[in-house]
């Protein structure tokens, strides 16, 4: 038997790995109420996963946009240096400098919310891993929560805005 424990593996992955072996997921005598608790883990990891592989993309391209920010001046100055006909004012112009720290900045923030969205996954799969809530109740919980995450931002909800009521208490 294939040990799950791996220093290479993302918390998801450990997650799934864990409930698949001790809810006897591969068995015939798996319960209905672990398997419904896996098939949320598993959605849950789905999700996990997704979020983890955008987020190291745009860690990866917030990573080489930092350096280029901190290297651009030499770059700069190197390209003006070059005889391919490269004037200094193109690359040392200020727009093009704020437009790579911009972009810097972006890929930034996709990692930030993306890594935000791939722990709250991997805190809502140990919550039905660990939880002790009857699978109904359970199940009402994450697929509200799911819900939530994926209806994403609405731009008419966040600009409505509900009526006060004026009248004292």
């Amino acid at each position: 038997m294939k040990s799950i424990w791996s220093p290479n593996k993302t918390s998801a992955r450990l997650l799934v790995d864990f409930a698949a072996k001790n809810w006897n997921i591969e068995n015939d005598d798996v319960t209905d109420d672990n398997l419904y608790r896996f098939l949320m883990v598993s959605d849950l990891y789905i999700k996990a996963r997704s979020y983890a592989i955008i987020n190291k993309l745009s860690f990866l391209v917030a990573l080489l946009m930092g350096v280029a920010v901190l290297v651009w001046p030499s770059i700069a100055f190197i390209l003006t240096k070059l005889p391919f006909g490269f004037t200094g004012e193109v690359f040392q112009s200020a727009v093009i400098q704020t437009t790579v720290t911009s972009f810097a900045g972006l890929a930034f923030a996709i990692y930030n919310n993306y890594k935000k969205r791939q722990m709250y996954m991997e805190n809502l799969m140990r919550y039905v891993i660990f939880s002790n809530d009857p699978i109904a109740a359970l199940m009402d919980k994450i697929l509200k929560e799911m819900e939530r995450i994926d209806n994403g931002f609405v731009f008419s909800e966040s600009t409505e805005k509900k009526p006060k009521d004026d009248k004292p208490d």
